[in-house]
């Protein structure tokens, strides 16, 4: 289970436990149940996530090669998604305030 922690270009690491980023990655694993997602980043350095209730979901529109809004269930494994995070939790994951479905 991926942290908080990430590198950015040039291997510098930084604590996302201090800073609101926006990153992109690939989703890997799913847990609707508990709202949870790892998501690989950075060269596949994975990234645990927890989605509040209150999240905001944009997913990819065919139609009109936009995005529209979405629900967390409308996510799948394999998904390329930019998101923010912030926010880390006792169990080191963080919160996603925001994510978008860009595949």
């Amino acid at each position: 289970m991926g942290t908080c922690i990430s590198r950015w270009p040039g291997g510098r690491a930084t604590d996302l436990r201090k800073v609101k980023a926006m990153l992109e990655g690939t989703i890997r694993k799913l847990d609707l149940e508990n709202r949870t997602a790892v998501i690989a980043v950075n060269d596949g350095e994975e990234l645990t996530v927890k989605f509040p209730e209150d999240i905001v979901i944009a997913v990819s529109e065919p139609e009109t090669v936009g995005t529209m809004g979405g629900e967390l269930e409308d996510l799948e494994v394999g998904y390329l998604v930019e998101f923010e995070v912030h926010d880390h939790q006792k169990d080191g994951t963080c919160t996603c305030v925001s994510l978008e479905s860009i595949s």
